[in-house]
């Protein structure tokens, strides 16, 4: 009776954390005035007006605590709600893209 007991509240604590994370990365994904203050506090940390991918997807992930999958669909919403656009797209030199601020 106790293992079932004890097998229980472990399933419903993992349910659990699956829908608090769900409703974390649905929450990232609308919340735009956070997706801005974040970028702006990126842009700033940097000291610069122009960024490479890489930078905005390390800020992305350390302030608000995404993998790297969640960063890039959040720089896709930041270039579809022009949050950010891209300054240069050096694929074939360099392997970079850079990003500014669109506000």
């Amino acid at each position: 009776m106790k293992t079932v007991l004890i097998v229980g509240i472990v399933f419903l604590i993992g349910i659990g954390l699956v829908l608090y994370k769900f409703h974390h990365r649905l929450s990232l994904h609308n919340n735009v005035e956070q997706l801005k203050t974040t970028i702006d506090l990126i842009f700033n940390e940097a000291e610069k007006p122009v960024i490479s991918q890489n930078r905005l997807i390390k800020g992305l992930k350390q302030h608000l605590e995404v993998n790297e999958k969640t960063a890039l669909k959040l720089i896709g919403k930041a270039r579809h709600e022009n949050l950010i656009e891209i300054e240069s797209l050096d694929f074939k030199k360099f392997g970079k893209i850079q990003f500014k601020k669109a506000f």
